[in-house]
């Protein structure tokens, strides 16, 4: 990058409420009823049960569809289970620059 080159801003489906799996934190209901503090707010500690959460931070990337193998068998169900999961697998996608299924 240039000197008088500012950085791109970061993709908005990037803020800090999409989770690594791409779930859109705003329209979960969990998050809504303050069940679930967001994942990218929060300090999880060791042992946490999200997955998604403890493989990105171990590969240094910040969502599922950085991953080479996405979508991995481990996250193949999760992203077919609800209409929000589905919407997180079509963001995923779409991030890759490959937004059909």
């Amino acid at each position: 990058m240039k000197p008088d080159e500012t950085p791109a801003p970061r993709p908005a489906e990037l803020n800090d409420l999409v989770a690594y799996c791409g779930v859109d934190c705003a329209a979960c209901p969990d998050y809504a009823a303050e069940r679930c503090p967001g994942c990218r707010k929060s300090e999880w500690p060791d042992g946490d049960p999200c997955m998604p959460i403890a493989c990105c931070q171990a590969r240094g990337i910040s969502f599922c569809g950085q991953c080479a193998g996405f979508p991995c068998a481990d996250m193949r169900g999760f992203y077919g289970e609800s209409d929000g999961h589905r919407a997180a697998y079509a963001r995923m996608r779409a991030l890759r620059g490959r937004p059909e299924a």
